[in-house]
């Protein structure tokens, strides 16, 4: 089930008119025990009000009145207003007749919102069974008319339970936005950056490295971008001939980058690309800066989100996030940078391995 339809299901329950947006939020991560602590956990939530809304399930605040939060984006509401939910079969009739790949829709209690999905691709199935697939927003279009109608179609419960296929139904494939990637030299390597002034700071210091055999990758990404993204580095490494065994992120030492970064690893492994390993040589001069103050997190969640950098790199992580302190990129500037990265030593491994260097004796989390 879609946090929507956990949602759903617990609006049915409900007798009063107006329900509180944190209940339906609990429901939500009740059903997903991964959704608390996601990084993405606000977007998917704004996502599922709107996807209620869209179904006339609900009613949210007037757009410019009090009943939003946004203190943080994308804006949630602080109630919504059930309406009555439409029966099973309501509204809009299925085909008189589904084509064979969709059989099992015959079967299947569907919503009206099921229904205004599969009613197109049924008749595109019927009429161009061998179609080419094309970008999802593409197929978007021709089917809905809205190139964005389909944008979170991977996360439809239909897609989940396996009963509908993006690419044997729609006949369409993702095509997300690009990594930004920068071919710097020709080693097997890549280093991902999710701060534009520290990727700036290395390309410049890279691009001047004296051994240019040692040089590879340079990346740039954050969040739901990089998470994203990750996949299309395959057909760039095929396109230029220039494969990474190597695959390192460096991002901010708080949580929503240790999050996004355990993330951006899963979806790593699952497009074939080597493991995403923290560029441990540079976190460990990093965590040696003055911190700033942040809003205290969860221990759990903290733990959890640490658990993606080796140990004693964790531990200390734990302890200056348990402070209420994170340090950004900006802490370790160019000049700091270059002090630390020494052309007389080998460059993958000054990225991958913490060198023992003059620096402060221990990290200014006080």
């Amino acid at each position: 089930m879609t946090p929507a339809d956990r949602m759903i299901a617990f609006l049915v329950d409900q007798t009063v008119k107006r329900v509180d947006f944190d209940l339906l939020a609990q429901a939500a991560d009740a059903g997903d025990s991964s959704l608390s602590t996601s990084p993405l956990r606000r977007r998917i939530l704004a996502g599922a009000a709107a996807e209620l809304a869209g179904s006339g399930v609900v009613r949210l605040p007037a757009a410019r009145g009090r009943g939003w939060d946004r203190s943080a984006e994308p804006p949630l509401p602080f109630w919504v207003d059930r309406l009555t939910l439409r029966p099973t079969r309501a509204g809009r009739p299925g085909p008189r007749a589904w084509v064979e790949a969709l059989a099992f829709a015959a079967h299947q209690p569907l919503s009206r919102a099921d229904l205004e999905l599969l009613s197109p691709i049924n008749d595109h199935l019927r009429d161009h069974p061998d179609a080419e697939p094309v970008p999802v927003p593409e197929r978007s279009y021709e089917l809905y008319g809205d190139e964005k109608r389909l944008s979170r179609i991977a996360s439809h419960r239909l897609v989940t339970a396996g009963f509908l296929s993006i690419a044997d139904h729609l006949r369409a494939f993702p095509s997300p936005a690009p990594l930004a990637m920068y071919e710097l030299g020709p080693a097997p390597w890549m280093l991902i950056v999710e701060n534009s002034a520290a990727f700036t700071s290395l390309r410049r210091i890279l691009k001047s490295w004296p051994r240019r055999q040692e040089v590879g990758w340079l990346a740039y990404g954050e969040g739901d971008h990089l998470i994203a993204s990750l996949p299309t580095c395959l057909e760039t490494f095929e396109e230029r001939d220039h494969y990474a065994e190597d695959l390192m992120l460096y991002t901010d030492l708080d949580l929503d980058g240790l999050e996004c970064a355990q993330q951006a690893a899963a979806r790593a492994c699952a497009a074939g690309l080597p493991p995403l390993v923290p560029a441990v040589g540079l976190f460990g001069p990093l965590l040696t800066q003055s911190p700033r103050a942040v809003p205290v997190s969860d221990a759990v969640r903290i733990r959890s989100a640490a658990a993606w950098l080796p140990e004693p790199l964790a531990t200390n992580v734990c302890e200056l996030l348990a402070q209420g302190k994170a340090l950004r990129q900006e802490a370790l500037p160019k000049p700091r940078l270059e002090h630390l990265l020494c052309p007389d030593q080998a460059l993958l491994s000054q990225l991958r391995e913490q060198q023992n260097r003059p620096g402060p004796e221990a990290p200014a989390t006080a």
